[in-house]
């Protein structure tokens, strides 16, 4: 992407975000698409690897994989729960590279409970290769 296509789209995730599930800055600057099976309770999230993800070795930086599965999950809590949980704390293990394609992440329950809840997100690509998987604790955030 050019400097003049990615200002516009810059500019395009700006005025189309708001402080609501699914359409901050972030998630609209880095096209993330949000598929939910309420059945199985699992949330999937698809975007494109762009250059304003990548590290200094010309690779996807460590904390995009683990910000698209935190959100992946924390997603999922938005869609099942009846008040907003937060991240207690998050593990990502990585096991390969990627610098082009899209990213998936697909994040479930480990041990759902009333105040903690337990989840786990893979990331993989679109062949279907296991990039890391993030661990999470949540808590349930009663304001």
């Amino acid at each position: 992407m050019n400097k003049q296509e990615f200002m516009a789209h810059m500019e395009q995730a700006y005025d189309t975000s708001a402080i609501k599930p699914e359409s901050i800055f972030m998630f609209n600057m880095l096209q993330f698409e949000f598929n939910y099976d309420d059945e199985a309770k699992t949330c999937t999230i698809t975007c494109p690897v762009t250059d304003i993800m990548y590290n200094p070795a010309g690779i996807v930086h460590g904390g995009i994989f683990t910000f698209l599965a935190d959100t992946a999950m924390g997603h999922l809590n938005f869609r099942l729960k009846d008040v907003p949980y937060v991240s207690l704390e998050l593990k990502t293990s990585f096991f390969k590279a990627t610098k082009s394609g899209k990213l998936i992440a697909t994040s479930r329950y480990k041990k759902d409970g009333y105040k903690i809840s337990f989840m786990e997100a893979d990331v993989r690509n679109e062949e279907g290769e296991l990039l890391c998987t993030t661990s999470g604790t949540f808590y349930r955030y009663d304001k």
